[in-house]
């Protein structure tokens, strides 16, 4: 899943940044032909200058087309959109004065970006390719001259080749700025997306280490659990007034956990199998507590739901309770007379609130609840937390701590409805 949250190929992104620059190079060059014309008067191929742009222009709304393909966009392919940017710019600035056409400077946008988006290879054969054209340009190209003297009056003026520079650099700054900067963003948000996928992967292994170990756990119990029921069997019958009391509870506990050990096995199954159950939110929920009370017979728990959230129909695994059991656990670990669960949700997210009045966590041992054998008990085995954060993460939600107000932790697990609800 972690994978499947790592979105469209940044080529992609880059490429449409790519497109938004080439149209606003586009309609430059096409307004300064145009104005070259009607205005300055300079001797040029007009014809041959406007056909040049309206193949670019083309090849611009091909890359747009490009852009929203559900293929994605490689390192070659950004790399020949950059190459073709240099050839058809370099075409214009022939037919316009070469390298004494003020707009020469815009070569370098080009580099910026694959300096910023491609193997250092592809940015260096395109640094190579635009030093080429500067080179030949530098001696081969149309000249800009005016086509009578009259158009000498504009010397008057500023001069139309500083303008330009200042233009063009203006223009270029402002291009390397806002998209490359966009560029640049983009990749070091799929390195940290990529960090993240390999976290969880780890977290993987980590689970798979886990069950595996619990399934032969789960195998070995089975015995001893036995060998015990008969015993407690024997000793219920000796009818001892004293310790029948002691007796009846502990085998209650030793059925819950014959069950626990049951679950383990059909939740296993029913996972392997993708079978889930189906139940409303309030039915749900008084089904936990009822399982929950069996283990902690001694701890006091008070529960909310609202009325709305009570019809929800949900469509869960069992590792959901698994995890909610968990967090209840650990609060009544710390506080076992004063622990509350509220079921609420909003347009997105079903919670489930957990609060206690605990001691609470410090900030370092709040950012160790993702992390396995890592307990702030010290009886504790470092498993409850990890689990739940991990059973979170598969459906796509998220599990967190606060301080709760007045003293004590207030643990939140959020669970996306559109991948928990009936028909998601």
């Amino acid at each position: 899943m972690a994978l499947q949250k790592l979105g469209a190929n940044p080529n992609t992104a880059n490429l449409r940044g790519l497109c938004i620059i080439r149209s606003l190079v586009i309609a430059g060059q096409v307004g300064t032909v145009f104005y070259a014309e009607a205005q300055l008067g300079w001797l040029l191929p007009y014809v041959t200058l406007k056909l040049l742009l309206g193949a670019i222009s083309v090849f611009a709304l091909f890359s747009w087309w490009r852009s929203f393909r559900s293929w994605p966009v490689t390192d070659i392919e950004l790399f020949v959109h950059l190459c073709v940017d240099i050839l058809g710019f370099s075409a214009v600035l022939y037919f316009s004065g070469g390298a004494n056409n003020p707009f020469i400077s815009y070569l370098l946008v080009p580099l910026c970006i694959s300096a910023a988006t491609l193997p250092w290879a592809y940015a260096w054969t395109l640094s190579a390719l635009a030093c080429s054209a500067y080179s030949l340009l530098l001696f081969f190209f149309i000249p800009l001259e005016a086509i009578s003297p009259l158009h000498h009056q504009h010397e008057a003026l500023p001069n139309t080749h500083i303008i330009g520079m200042w233009g063009s650099f203006l223009v270029s700054a402002l291009l390397i700025s806002y998209f490359v900067f966009k560029m640049a963003h983009r990749l070091r948000q799929r390195e940290a997306e990529l960090a993240r996928s390999r976290e969880y992967r780890l977290q993987d292994d980590q689970l798979l280490a886990v069950a595996t170990l619990a399934a032969g756990t789960a195998h070995e119990l089975g015995t001893p659990l036995s060998t015990m029921k008969v015993i407690l069997e024997d000793l219920a019958d000796q009818q001892d007034p004293e310790n029948a009391e002691d007796i009846t509870l502990l085998q209650q506990q030793l059925d819950q956990c014959k069950d626990i050990l049951s679950k383990l096995v059909s939740t296993a199954r029913d996972l392997s199998e993708s079978e889930f159950i189906t139940i409303t939110a309030k039915q749900y929920l008084s089904e936990l507590i009822e399982r929950w009370q069996v283990l902690r017979p001694a701890c006091e728990l008070t529960s909310k739901i609202s009325n709305d959230t009570a019809t929800i129909s949900l469509h869960l695994d069992g590792t959901v309770s698994q995890a909610i059991l968990n967090l209840l656990n650990n609060a009544a670990d710390v506080s076992p007379n004063n622990i509350s669960l509220e079921v609420r949700h909003t347009s997105s997210d079903l919670i489930f609130a957990i609060k206690d009045r605990g001691p609470g966590l410090s900030p370092q041992q709040a950012n160790l609840l993702t992390k396995a054998f890592v307990s702030t008990k010290g009886k504790g085995r470092g498993l409850g937390l990890f689990l739940s954060h991990a059973t979170a993460n598969r459906y796509g939600g998220t599990l967190s701590w606060q301080q709760r107000e007045g003293g004590g932790s207030h643990v939140e697990l959020r669970l996306p409805l559109s991948k928990i609800s009936e028909g998601a």
